[in-house]
């Protein structure tokens, strides 16, 4: 599979990201991204439309918590097949009242945000 994430893998957002987990449609995507699925595929496993599926896609893969690839298959052509990026989501507090977002990765890499707001 040949990736399609325009840019290079890196820290998201604490914000984005957390709006992102917020949505109850990305829990529904990640849930069942236990292996790459075609949109069309996710569409039918988390009943809901094409364009749905497609908008939460677009976020989760902008917020690096799914990667997309290309794939050829001789059936259908070319398609885009989406994969679970994240393993775990943490969020603590400091004494300082600075919150702390890790996102562990597939293989054991991680990212971190300390943010003071």
């Amino acid at each position: 599979m040949s990736s399609l994430n325009a840019e290079p893998e890196r820290s998201p957002s604490a914000g984005p990201l957390l709006d992102a987990l917020g949505v109850e449609a990305n829990r529904d995507i990640l849930s069942v991204l236990d292996e790459p699925m075609t949109a069309s595929e996710l569409v039918e496993k988390c009943d809901m439309s094409t364009s749905t599926a497609y908008r939460k896609l677009n976020m989760l893969r902008r917020t690096g918590l799914i990667k997309e690839h290309l794939v050829v298959d001789s059936k259908s052509g070319r398609c885009s097949k989406y994969e679970r990026n994240v393993e775990r989501v943490s969020v603590s507090f400091d004494d300082d009242g600075r919150f702390d977002v890790r996102v562990e990765r597939p293989g054991g890499s991680a990212d971190r945000e300390t943010r003071r707001d």
